[in-house]
């Protein structure tokens, strides 16, 4: 079941970051939707939203107003939205969290937000000198003051967490030093979009998934080491999940674990899609005929590309479903997988980067815990070279015919 709903409320946003999967990697398709989403949007979201929940038994959801830039919008349209979402959609929790750029965010948003219950997000990238080189305002400047700004003003007054891209360029030292220096309580790295026809800054196409390519992987470990090592740290959600499943938990997300992925867009028009980072593929592959003002909620799952990314870590490439690390990678972010040739069936770009991160950690957690401990959860030692030289043997598990058809429809060629 989907139960969470990320809002685009605004098409537009008022920065021009470089990597940007919605308005910088080649997906035009925004230019020919509404700037803003209407209250009367939203409105038909709600009560399509109340059925949808009665006949699911659902009694939990989570809405992130999301961009764009959610702040382009006035603090009128959140009070209406959230007196809609809470009068219409009877006996539901809602966890509503807005993710935003910062800029602009003051003691008033700030005060709006406790007082409707609103999670604030703050997505930034790290020390000013690399903020300000990815995250500029339209006419080239950087946005770091003004972020830090958002940053300071929320640490006692209900942000929730800051969010960052992986940067290569950043020492995971002087990252993990301006995060400290923020004195946040939770914080989160994501890594970057991008396929196998568009790689993100640095990487080489011919060394993808060879033999100790593995920068992500080594920046990451970098970071964990320098994290563990502080008693006083935050939480970095991504360490912990990958802990988590490493222990045999049942956690996940769009990128790791086993889950299904229970999040569906809502765009500004009313069109209900898979999750906008898939536009980082290739122009309009988020692009269906499924909309709120003509729908159900339910329709959704008659969208292929969605049935795709609901299951994506039940569907993945042969090699993925012969990985020892399977149950914790779950094959990767599905538009990490993508290539022109072959659509989804592919492993993720950072393949080899998870297997080497998650046998590091894997090992470190075993280091840490008593023999006894590590033989109830069944953890034994691991190796990145090991594993990697099963992936090169033959496939003991084969693809079903008919996933591997639904992957490679979306190929280029």
């Amino acid at each position: 079941m989907v139960t969470s709903f990320v809002l685009k409320v605004a098409s537009r946003c008022n920065l021009n970051c470089s990597y940007c999967y919605m308005y910088n990697l080649g997906d035009k398709t925004y230019l020919k939707q509404p700037k803003f989403m209407s209250v009367d949007t939203i409105t038909v979201f709600a009560e399509k939203l109340y059925t949808y929940c009665k006949e699911n038994k659902l009694n939990y959801l989570q809405i992130v107003f999301h961009g764009g830039e959610p702040l382009l919008l006035s603090k009128d349209f959140y009070r209406e939205s959230i007196r809609i979402f809470t009068d219409i959609v009877k006996d539901v929790y809602f966890d509503f969290v807005i993710q935003t750029n910062g800029v602009g965010l003051n003691n008033e948003w700030y005060q709006l937000f406790n007082n409707l219950n609103i999670r604030v997000g703050i997505s930034m990238d790290g020390p000013q000198k690399y903020h300000d080189e990815y995250r500029v305002f339209h006419n080239g400047k950087g946005s770091y003051n003004e972020v830090r700004e958002a940053i300071q003003l929320g640490i006692n007054n209900g942000l929730h967490g800051i969010l960052s891209v992986v940067n290569l360029k950043i020492s995971p030292r002087e990252l993990y030093d301006e995060i400290k220096s923020l004195d946040v309580n939770s914080f989160n790295i994501l890594l970057p979009d991008g396929h196998f026809d568009k790689l993100p800054d640095g990487l080489e196409k011919d060394k993808i998934n060879t033999y100790q390519y593995t920068l992500y992987a080594d920046w990451l470990i970098e970071l964990f080491t320098i994290w563990k090592q502080d008693s006083n740290r935050p939480n970095i959600r991504f360490f912990k999940t990958l802990i988590q499943l490493i222990a045999g938990e049942d956690e996940g997300d769009q990128m790791l674990g086993r889950r299904l992925n229970g999040v569906a867009v809502l765009e500004t028009n009313g069109n209900l899609e898979v999750a906008d980072s898939i536009r980082a593929c290739y122009e309009g592959i988020t692009r269906n005929n499924i909309n709120i003002h003509t729908n159900n909620i339910g329709d959704i799952f008659n969208d292929t590309l969605f049935q795709i990314y609901i299951n994506s870590h039940e569907m993945v490439a042969e090699k993925c479903l012969n990985c020892p690390v399977y149950d914790i990678c779950g094959g990767g972010f599905l538009g990490n997988r993508f290539s022109n040739d072959n659509g989804f069936d592919n492993p993720t770009i950072y393949c080899h980067d998870i297997i080497k991160l998650v046998t590091f950690l894997q090992n470190d957690l075993i280091d840490s815990l008593s023999e006894e401990a590590c033989a109830e959860m069944g953890l034994t030692k691991v190796s990145y070279d090991e594993i990697v030289g099963e992936l090169e043997m033959s496939s003991e598990i084969a693809i079903k015919e008919t996933v591997k058809n639904k992957l490679k429809a979306y190929s280029l060629v």
